[in-house]
């Protein structure tokens, strides 16, 4: 993930959670399959790991993500909707 541009890194987050919705909704009538579980454990922390990467790179893709040690950062733009990826 170190060495992937921000719209690259935008496009993975995209995927794994896409890969993350399906496995919810396998595991909605599957709770105990061990597959599913480790599936979305797994895809969960990659997940996780990318939300972080891309949050320190190219700041926070939402609110919930923001470092407000020093200042308040959510509002400065551009947002990774509005195009500029």
């Amino acid at each position: 993930m170190n060495n992937m541009n921000q719209k690259q890194l935008l496009n993975y987050i995209d995927a794994v959670s896409l890969a993350l919705d399906d496995v919810t909704l396998f595991l909605d009538t599957h709770p105990r399959n061990r597959d599913a579980l480790d599936y979305y454990n797994a895809f969960k922390e990659k997940r996780a790991q990318a939300v972080m990467e891309y949050t320190r790179s190219f700041g926070p893709l939402n609110r919930y993500n923001v470092n407000s040690n020093n200042e308040w950062q959510w509002n400065q733009g551009p947002w990774p909707w509005q195009g500029e990826v």
